[in-house]
């Protein structure tokens, strides 16, 4: 397909969804609208109806201030100022895909931007387009050179496997850093990545190697390894029900991992974030002989255990304990498409959403029959003990493999004492792709 080709489909793509988003704001369906405005924003070519919709779907929604932005931009089409605060506005919510049309804008307007260039290859990271996102960080480099870029540069470049490329960018990072007498936490970072990935080069499309690589925490289990196959998941789910046998299989990989991998500290208590991951706190208590304690006890100096359901509850915990180091951080799953405060240092599952087995859920049949499976209403130490029952059903052959890898790994582990410092968050982008749902 030529360019003019691929120019004239982007043009009736565009033309096609804003057909669609009149016949919603017709209907008044403004939060439907609003999906498939974000939809529309990912493109890179700019339509200015696109903005005017915006607007007035922000206004319909009470959303005075964002629709002002958008508002600003249909009246200075002309001005890179307001479509840069626009991709602001949605990169402060996490929006990254929708920020990718505002930024294109700008660098349409002023093509030397640099600030705006990284922040399009930026996004376009978080878009899990690594190739394109790093050719926008080594332009912004070259307009502009400084650590975060190189970073950047560094970092995409080994995830796309090229090594070679991230160790040319380390001197001047530690050049940069010594000249402004700084701390060199993002070079720390990068050469701790380069050091996990030489001694244990990832394979293509692991995603237990590549989590590895970029935090050095452990991954307790797979979604290949529940389907004893390989799917276009790749390790991954998308939206599941758990079942209380994928959380005794979590559990118990938990147990193994901190009894016969070095370099886990004797955990003094247990604190869960929520009533939804009291039942794993309470399981875990039991396995590992250790108390359960209110919050209070994190502003202790003893060794705790905070046990999280997913990302967030990790949001919600992260400030309390980002700076502590004598806590570990447990989440039984974290969504692998949404960006958390921090990685927890023992990750049960990726999902992009999920209901734990005594959550309320709709449960399909293989007909496609949906039915509501209530929520229990057992306490928290019942639902534990039904998760206990099940760990008799687990197969420790499999559990082998997974401790055997972390073993050979133990001594670049970064757990115990040697937690990262400062504490990493959860970034979204990997090598390793798979199906997603986009909202």
């Amino acid at each position: 397909m030529s360019e003019q080709e691929k120019l004239d489909l982007g043009k009736q793509q565009i033309d096609e969804m804003l057909r669609y988003i009149e016949d919603l704001m017709a209907d008044e369906q403004y939060g439907k609208a609003q999906d498939v405005l974000n939809s529309a924003m990912r493109s890179d070519l700019f339509d200015i109806r696109i903005y005017q919709r915006y607007a007035f779907v922000l206004r319909m929604l009470e959303l005075d201030q964002a629709a002002e932005v958008f508002e600003n931009c249909v009246m200075n089409p002309g001005d890179p100022e307001a479509f840069y605060k626009a991709a602001h506005a949605m990169m402060g919510d996490q929006q990254f895909g929708p920020a990718l049309n505002p930024l294109s804008r700008v660098i349409e307007l002023v093509p030397m931007a640099a600030n705006a260039i990284f922040e399009l290859g930026y996004c376009l990271m978080k878009e899990f387009h690594l190739a394109e996102a790093l050719e926008h960080f080594k332009h912004a480099h070259e307009l502009a050179p400084s650590p975060n870029t190189a970073f950047y540069v560094g970092y995409i470049s080994m995830m796309l496997g090229d090594v070679a490329t991230t160790k040319s960018v380390v001197p001047f990072i530690e050049e940069e850093y010594q000249k402004a007498a700084q701390e060199p936490v993002t070079l720390n970072i990068l050469k701790g990545m380069l050091e996990r990935y030489e001694a244990f080069p990832p394979q293509e499309n692991n995603v237990r190697d590549w989590h590895f690589v970029q935090y050095g925490t452990p991954l307790l289990r797979l979604s290949d390894e529940d389907l004893e196959k390989q799917s276009e998941l790749n390790g991954r789910y998308v939206f599941i029900n758990y079942g209380f046998l994928n959380v005794a299989i979590v559990l118990e990989t938990f147990r193994r991992m901190v009894q016969e991998v070095p370099g886990f500290t004797k955990f003094d208590y247990i604190v869960p974030t929520s009533m939804t991951a009291a039942p794993i706190a309470f399981a875990l208590s039991e396995m590992l002989g250790v108390q359960l304690a209110n919050p209070q006890a994190l502003e202790t100096d003893a060794k705790g255990l905070v046990v999280a359901s997913w990302t967030n509850e990790v949001d919600m915990i992260s400030p309390r304990i980002a700076h502590n180091p004598n806590i570990t951080l447990f989440s039984f799953a974290i969504g692998f498409t949404q960006q958390a405060g921090l990685c927890p240092e023992m990750i049960g599952y990726l999902d992009q959403a999920h209901r734990m087995p005594w959550e309320e859920t709709v449960q399909v049949d293989e007909n496609g029959e949906r039915t509501l499976r209530e929520a229990m209403t057992a306490p928290p130490e019942v639902i534990g003990h039904a998760i206990l029952d099940r760990v008799q059903a687990v197969n420790q052959e499999e559990l082998d493999r997974v401790i055997a890898y972390y073993q050979e790994r133990a001594h670049l582990l970064k757990v115990g004492n040697n937690i990262n410092q400062p504490r990493l968050g959860f970034q979204i982008e990997s090598p390793v792709q798979s199906l997603r749902m986009f909202v």
